[in-house]
């Protein structure tokens, strides 16, 4: 008894067995079957041989061909041959040469020779961007130079205002902090310098780079050489919008003002504690003034020279207005402001100030009067009370005058 497959099924069965005990398919049937299979089986394999033996026939039936071609070759048909062989192989050697050469060598040569020209027309192209920054660098340091020297004179002038001096006129500190605030209003804006940019050296080693390294290098020089030459009309633009300020009106008032205060801080100074002598003098310069006595503390009607709050020092003079041009010393002294008046001299104005307020409160009050008075720095300038009041006026201010003058 054998084991057969059935073919319905696929299961294995007894060959004796009538039906297959899986699917029931009938003994006759599996057997056609299988002898069909074992038909197609058996045709494959003749079709196989067949073709096999067809094949080797056919390639001994070449073989045979070659070896009658390879006997009939005559010696001349071989030089051909080896003629004809070695000419392909120069063609193919030349072609792939020219390939090459046309291919590879020339179009890199010919991007290495674009990169130099391009290296140049960059330098070209920066020089014409150096220009323009050049030309714009020469007006902004006109500016800047303007600029600079006009803040040395708003700092000068303000330097003067914050030096903490007490001017004799006090509007000019007033005056002069103004036309500082208004200078520096109209202040053009200080502008940035410009960088020039380097040229390019081409670089001898990219001779050897690959054909896209080389175009890259050239996009890249090419794409900042547009950058600089649009802005070449841009940086013109800003240079034709600079324009180089005029400060002269602002300087000069500026300087005026400040030899105006210098002069009205050094007239403080002069009229602040000054000496006998110093008074002496400037009072010898007023026309009306004549004779000139200073007290001591042997003479002095009052008792006050020298001491606590009181003045430094009193010079009376006679006038020609009241006809006590003729008195001196002692005379003139005994006299006191009736003569003509008196400067008294203290130490600070707070102390002048006291004075002259003491003096004050005796305006109006007939023979107890004190005439004119009133305070130049730290001194107290006094006028005879028997002058008509336009004669004391003119007195005192030639008296200021006197003072305050600078020469």
């Amino acid at each position: 008894m054998a084991m057969i497959k059935c073919t319905e099924c696929g299961k294995e069965m007894s060959d004796k067995a009538a039906v297959c005990p899986n699917c029931g398919c009938p003994i006759e049937d599996i057997r056609a079957k299988l002898g069909e299979i074992e038909a197609e089986q058996e045709a494959r394999i003749k079709a196989k041989e067949s073709e096999k033996r067809a094949k080797e026939a056919a390639a001994e039936a070449k073989r045979q061909r070659q070896e009658e071609a390879r006997k009939a070759i005559t010696p001349a048909m071989k030089k051909k041959r080896i003629a004809i062989g070695t000419v392909a192989v120069i063609l193919a050697v030349a072609a792939g040469i020219c390939a090459w050469y046309f291919g590879i060598k020339v179009p890199h040569d010919q991007s290495y020779q674009i990169y130099l020209a391009t290296v140049q027309n960059y330098n070209d192209g920066v020089q014409q961007y150096n220009d323009a920054i050049n030309q714009y660098n020469d007006k902004a340091k006109e500016v800047i130079a303007a600029n600079d020297g006009f803040d040395e004179i708003i700092n000068t002038a303000q330097a003067l205002v914050d030096c903490g001096d007490t001017p004799y006129e006090g509007a000019r500190i007033t005056t002069l902090s103004n036309s500082i605030k208004d200078a520096r209003n109209n202040k053009v804006s200080t502008p940035e310098l410009k960088v020039v940019v380097a040229s390019a050296q081409a670089d001898p080693a990219m001779e050897k780079e690959r054909k896209s390294n080389i175009d890259a290098a050239i996009s890249a020089l090419e794409s900042e050489l547009e950058n600089y030459t649009n802005n070449v009309a841009v940086i013109n633009a800003e240079k034709d919008a600079l324009s180089i300020p005029d400060y002269s009106v602002f300087i000069n008032t500026l300087t005026t003002q400040s030899k105006d205060l210098e002069d009205s801080y050094a007239i403080q100074r002069q009229i602040t504690a000054p000496t006998e002598d110093w008074v002496i003098t400037r009072l010898g310069r007023v026309a009306d003034v004549a004779n000139i006595a200073p007290v001591t503390e042997e003479n002095d009607p009052n008792g006050n020279l020298n001491k606590p709050g009181g003045y430094t020092s009193t010079v009376y003079f006679g006038t020609p207005l009241l006809g006590t041009g003729n008195l001196s010393g002692n005379p003139l002294i005994d006299e006191g402001t009736d003569a003509g008046g008196a400067i008294e001299t203290y130490r600070t104005v707070e102390e002048a100030e006291t004075r002259n307020d003491y003096l004050a409160s005796f305006d109006g009050m007939g023979w107890m009067s004190s005439g004119s008075h009133m305070v130049l720095g730290t001194m107290v300038v006094r006028t005879s009370d028997d002058l008509k009041a336009s004669q004391q006026e003119t007195l005192t201010n030639a008296i200021v005058a006197a003072m305050t003058s600078l020469e």
